[in-house]
């Protein structure tokens, strides 16, 4: 019975629930009839009685014992003249039919009185015996087989119906949830009622949709991961660039230092040349360092009050800025980004290391908040190549690249889905972040 299949084992229970039923209602309408049968002969016999009495009312007792003797013969109930009457006896006549074998006779007798021609009263018996357990058993054979037929057919169509609906069921929750398997997206299980099987199906149908909604969630992860990977790998292989070209122009100016070579001979010229060179080294290694902590620069969103990281990042460079006589005006007063704190203040850094560095002596720095969009606005040295930064598209194989801080910034920016322009004049270098 355990190694069944739905529908066979389905059919089985359900089948012989309702024949377990069928029987025992059968069984108690056997060993109930012969009482319901009895009362029923009682009725009938009555009847007949009132009926035949009134019919002989008026007629000679000869014609009356001619009819009654013509009625008993053609009926099983028996009936006869009573002429000799005493009290507490029922008289009857020896014909009337008893099966002297069976435990199980029953004696029904009606007595009617009836007045003749001649005004003289009789008394009319009408008497029938039943052996009622031999009656009920015959009767019982006359319908019953028709009746437990039907039910056990009954049965049968209902089982079929039943287990099959069940298997259905489960047929189509097995059909689908193979789909779901697959991670078929328009798998999903038909709900057309509200009992329990309906509540089953919805509820699959929800932890499937759970399941993909997470499946989704993890691919945009992995594909954010595989872009921050692609990022710090780009990051790396443009930097070791950056570092190594400044290497080896301090390398060969020690070199002709160290042998007093040509113009190398003013070697306090050239040391303020290497210690510029260390400087740059020095910002790109921090640059670099910096990108060590993308990994964590993502799903850290909040709503930052600018002017509360720049304040601290101008304070950095202020040394810097008197040392070039720059002028630096911070508009930014209550202005809000949308954006990771650790990612503002790299930007920031950047942004205004930057225009420091490339501001002409005694140049100026202008911060603010213009149409939505936040600005940092420069002068250049009149004799630096603008372009050289201006190129935001980092390229490792570019001599002389110096962009490695606006690389750093573009990423960051494209990494949070931040609009930014970056335009130039004759003297003026401007980086625009929109705010909205």
């Amino acid at each position: 019975m355990k190694n069944l299949k739905i529908f066979p084992k389905m059919f089985i229970q359900i089948f012989s629930v309702l024949g377990v039923i069928i029987l025992l209602s059968h069984s108690l309408v056997f060993f109930i009839f012969p009482k319901t049968y009895l009362e029923t002969r009682k009725e009938e016999i009555t009847s007949k009685a009132d009926e035949i009495s009134s019919s002989l009312n008026g007629k000679s007792l000869d014609s009356i014992r001619q009819s009654l003797d013509f009625y008993s013969k053609s009926s099983d109930i028996k009936a006869f003249v009573n002429e000799n009457v005493k009290d507490n006896e029922v008289p009857i006549e020896n014909n009337i039919g008893i099966d002297p074998s069976s435990d199980n006779n029953s004696l029904i007798i009606e007595e009617r009185e009836i007045t003749l021609e001649d005004s003289e009263k009789v008394f009319v018996q009408f008497v029938s015996t039943t052996d009622m357990k031999k009656d009920a058993k015959e009767l019982s054979l006359k319908f019953l087989p028709f009746s437990l037929s039907i039910s056990f057919l009954f049965s049968i169509v209902v089982s079929l119906i039943y287990a099959k609906a069940i298997k259905n069921n489960i047929q189509e929750i097995k059909n689908v949830t193979d789909k779901m398997m697959e991670l078929d997206e328009g798998a999903r299980l038909n709900v057309d009622s509200k009992n329990e099987v309906g509540e089953l199906k919805e509820q699959i149908n929800n932890l499937y949709f759970t399941l993909l909604d997470s499946i989704d969630d993890l691919e945009v992860k992995n594909k954010e991961i595989l872009k921050l990977e692609k990022l710090k790998y780009d990051f790396f292989r443009g930097a070791s660039h950056e570092l190594k070209t400044p290497l080896a122009s301090l390398k060969i100016i020690l070199e002709n230092m160290k042998f007093n070579i040509g113009k190398y001979k003013d070697r306090d010229f050239y040391i303020d040349n290497c210690i510029d060179i260390v400087d740059g080294l020095n910002q790109n290694i921090s640059q670099i360092l910096s990108i060590s902590s993308l990994e964590h620069l993502k799903d850290d969103e909040e709503t930052l009050r600018i002017n509360d990281i720049l304040e601290d990042v101008l304070e950095k460079y202020k040394v810097m800025a008197s040392q070039k006589n720059i002028t630096i005006e911070n508009g930014v007063s209550g202005e809000e980004l949308y954006i990771g704190r650790s990612a503002l203040k790299i930007i920031l850094s950047n942004l205004v290391s930057n225009a420091v560095k490339y501001t002409k002596e005694g140049g100026f720095i202008n911060i603010g908040v213009s149409d939505d969009w936040f600005y940092i606005e420069n002068n250049f040295e009149s004799d630096f190549d603008i372009d050289r930064i201006f190129n935001v598209e980092f390229n490792s194989s570019k001599e002389n690249s110096n962009g490695l801080g606006l690389y750093i910034v573009r990423n960051l920016l494209l990494n949070y889905n931040l609009n930014y322009d970056v335009s130039k004049t004759q003297e003026k270098f401007i980086f625009k972040i929109e705010l909205s």
